[in-house]
């Protein structure tokens, strides 16, 4: 980790009490990274914005330590990074593109990016100019169990890789809103780990019949249109494999289905975002089933990693963990002057493919990269 800093970088974090409220605790993060020093925090709701101080042992007797008013905490506080924490991404942009022009280094985002990807754009031009360096909370990405899984995939334990398999947590969210929510998840991974998305072709239903644009509606957490609580979709992918994403809704089980498996001629992976284990090996092919073939657990050191006795593990302190690697991460993009792991582009492509899904399925036909429309097909 490069730290040539000569002084902390001076972090703000933006939460919306009811509306968002703080993410997974993006706030919380900061007192735990080398270099960062969490100076002030805006909440438009006074009850919200009293509790963020409190957790963060802010001094509320210190003059600019807490806004109301989320663009005043930017004039006032001159921070280096902002912290955009809420989970509706209704204000994502408008936050994002505020912060670049007022100079920040870095942004950190949580998930979903933003809604469209017009919003997409005009936050990374705005980045651009600014050389703001932009991170998104896809935390999955930074766990080191997902880095050990990932160098055995490089390494061929694998052999080659044919498929990446993902589900969403096919909960009452199944099918529109866990493309959106949850999917961003999976479809990171899917790209991260077979290459960028080529074409897509998908099927969307709504009860049974396939969707039109008048069964589009407006989703929680300001994502904007969704339609459809049945998702099937199909990606080719850059580095050669099919990528799949389904979602159903209340198609769960009481261990949710949410994950990645990826597939390959001699083994298989299977990764399950926010758990601990966070990734399985099974060194055979899923279709030899003349066997038993053991799901081995994979930890920061690979495969001969101690078991984990799950039981023991504090999950939200884990998750945490992997967030203030992706917080490390912008740091150090800064510094080194690169792109984030989990960046602005990697948003961009995910929205991409949210987007390609709706257009299949309205059109009933392939779509190709790059996209010939930059609007959503349900609008």
């Amino acid at each position: 980790m490069n730290r040539f800093r000569m002084a902390p970088l001076r972090v703000v974090a933006i939460g919306r009490t009811g509306r968002g409220d703080w993410g997974h605790a993006i706030d919380q993060l900061w007192g735990g990274i080398e270099g960062a020093e969490l100076v002030a925090v805006a909440d438009e709701s006074e009850e919200g914005l009293a509790k963020a101080i409190e957790r963060n042992k802010l001094d509320a007797s210190r003059p600019g330590v807490a806004h109301r008013d989320w663009k005043a905490i930017l004039a006032a506080a001159k921070p280096d990074i902002v912290a955009i924490c809420m989970r509706h991404i209704d204000c994502h942009a408008e936050m994002a593109i505020a912060a670049a022009e007022a100079g920040v280094k870095g942004i950190f985002m949580e998930k979903p990016f933003v809604r469209t990807l017009a919003e997409a754009e005009a936050v990374i031009a705005a980045c651009t100019k600014s050389n703001t360096k932009l991170s998104l909370a896809y935390v999955n990405r930074h766990a080191p169990a997902y880095a050990a899984a990932r160098d055995l995939i490089e390494d061929g334990r694998i052999g080659k890789v044919l498929e990446l398999r993902g589900r969403g947590k096919e909960d009452a969210r199944g099918g529109g809103e866990d493309l959106i929510v949850l999917g961003c998840h999976i479809l990171d991974m899917m790209v991260d780990l077979g290459g960028a998305p080529q074409w897509c072709e998908a099927a969307v239903s709504q009860g049974g019949r396939p969707i039109a644009r008048a069964d589009a509606t407006d989703g929680p957490e300001g994502i904007g249109p969704i339609a459809g609580d049945s998702i099937t979709a199909m990606f080719g992918l850059a580095d050669g494999p099919t990528g799949f994403f389904a979602s159903t809704r209340d198609a769960g089980l009481k261990q949710p289905n949410f994950g990645l498996t990826v597939v390959g001629t001699k083994g298989a992976i299977h990764i399950r975002p926010d758990h601990v284990p966070q990734a399985y090996l099974r060194e055979a092919p899923l279709w030899r089933v003349d066997k038993d073939f053991p799901w081995k657990p994979i930890g920061a050191e690979g495969v001969e990693s101690p078991p984990v006795n799950a039981s023991e593990v504090d999950r939200a302190a884990e998750r945490a963990g992997w967030g203030r690697f992706a917080a490390a991460d912008l740091f150090d993009a800064i510094a080194e002057d690169r792109e984030p792991e989990t960046g602005m582009y990697a948003g961009r492509t995910v929205l991409e493919m949210t987007t390609a899904v709706y257009a299949s399925a309205v059109s009933g036909a392939r779509v190709t990269w790059p996209l010939a429309t930059r609007v959503n097909p349900l609008e």
